[in-house]
């Protein structure tokens, strides 16, 4: 994902860049995010990450980020049980629509 978002910011310099997972993939853009250089992470212009097993970890640089968690998900307090509400977040999906559309 690093190297995706570095080719991209790279290739197309005016393009609105966000990085988004979910559960694994949450993890996944927490670490691309880390593995940046500071000036792709300036780049990026948020991140949205659903069911986050590293629930209220900051994101590298300053990313602005929001993360959803559901009550009960068991993933997000830092368990191994995928739970019913783990599967929840189709609800969040216009509240993420709004957060990254405030970052345009």
């Amino acid at each position: 994902m690093a190297n995706s978002v570095t080719a991209q910011a790279t290739a197309c310099p005016n393009t609105k860049i966000f990085i988004s997972g979910y559960s694994q993939g949450a993890q996944v853009a927490h670490l691309a995010a880390g593995q940046l250089s500071a000036d792709v992470q300036k780049r990026v212009n948020g991140a949205v990450v659903f069911g986050d097993p590293l629930n209220g970890t900051a994101f590298s640089g300053s990313i602005p980020s929001k993360t959803f968690c559901a009550s009960g998900d068991n993933i997000c307090e830092g368990g191994f049980q995928v739970r019913f509400a783990h599967f929840s977040y189709g609800a969040n999906a216009g509240e993420a629509a709004k957060f990254v559309a405030s970052l345009l």
